[in-house]
């Protein structure tokens, strides 16, 4: 006795791949999701943190945050103000996966860090927490396995 199968292989690719094109809309808004939290967080700190704030007179610094999301290399989603380094990123857009690049996007953000002060580096640590819960929740990451993320600082 031969076994036939009973489906339509066109309805079952076509099947596959709005499963898949699913998922990825669920990540690129985890991505996105998080990342706005991001930009609001370090965007409203509150005056005198512990970890120290600046004095912003020109707002341009804060108005710098935002953040860049690549897929395989590609631009997928972006939100910046002022960003006066954008051609430094792309020297770390990697070819293949997912990536979300967090910014501040004037040239001293770095050396107001270096003085102590939090322009987005607690905020930077706390988007990459929730992103990776976000994905475990998604099931696209193990539990624990939040060090398949990778962080970079781009002075």
């Amino acid at each position: 006795m031969a076994l036939k199968s009973n489906f339509n292989e066109a309805r079952f690719a076509k099947d596959v791949e709005r499963q898949a094109e699913t998922l990825y809309q669920k990540i690129i808004n985890a991505f996105i999701y998080d990342a706005e939290a991001f930009i609001v967080n370090a965007r409203g700190q509150i005056q005198d943190h512990a970890m120290g704030t600046y004095l912003d007179d020109t707002t341009n610094l804060r108005n710098s945050i935002g953040y860049f999301i690549f897929h395989n290399g590609e631009l997928v989603h972006e939100k910046n103000e002022i960003v006066t380094n954008k051609s430094k990123i792309e020297e770390f857009v990697k070819p293949r996966g997912f990536q979300l690049i967090l910014i501040a996007g004037m040239n001293y953000a770095s050396f107001v860090e270096s003085k102590g002060y939090n322009v987005i580096s607690y905020q930077a640590d706390v988007c990459f927490v929730d992103l990776a819960l976000h994905l475990e929740n998604l099931e696209v990451l193990k539990e624990g396995s939040a060090a398949q993320l990778e962080e970079t600082f781009i002075p």
